[in-house]
């Protein structure tokens, strides 16, 4: 699972030192709920660059698939449900800040991305929480 944390936890510097070097992988940094940076140490990041076959093998990195489009309202709570399931996933803005300004947030449309041995699972996911009943 990867390891999220707000931008304001940037203030510790000593804490997110630890972290990187204490995890060995990198650390996601969102800004406003939306994914903004990536921070590592630098070990991790001279095995992704230089020595990867060293390092790591048999390790590739996983490819990310798409999986769903939603609007912000409930992108949170799909957001929610994955973390409940484990499901890593990445999510993004398809306006861009500077658009999704100009439109207002109505307009807005949040982007779930998940890696691709996880896809099935996060699509039954989907498929559960957004279909709608005939009933």
């Amino acid at each position: 699972m990867p390891i999220i944390i707000p931008i304001t936890d940037l203030r510790n510097t000593t804490k997110i030192s630890e972290l990187c070097h204490g995890k060995n992988e990198p650390v996601f940094i969102t800004k406003n709920g939306y994914s903004d940076l990536v921070i590592m140490s630098a070990e991790v990041y001279e095995a992704l660059t230089e020595g990867r076959q060293a390092a790591r093998p048999a390790a590739q990195p996983e490819e990310m698939c798409f999986l769903t489009e939603q609007s912000p309202i409930w992108a949170g709570m799909l957001a929610d449900v994955l973390q409940q399931h484990g499901i890593p996933f990445f999510k993004g803005s398809s306006l861009g800040a500077g658009l999704a300004i100009k439109t207002g947030g109505l307009s807005e449309r949040i982007r779930f991305f998940v890696p691709g041995s996880c896809l099935a699972d996060a699509r039954d996911l989907v498929e559960e929480l957004f279909s709608k009943e005939t009933d």
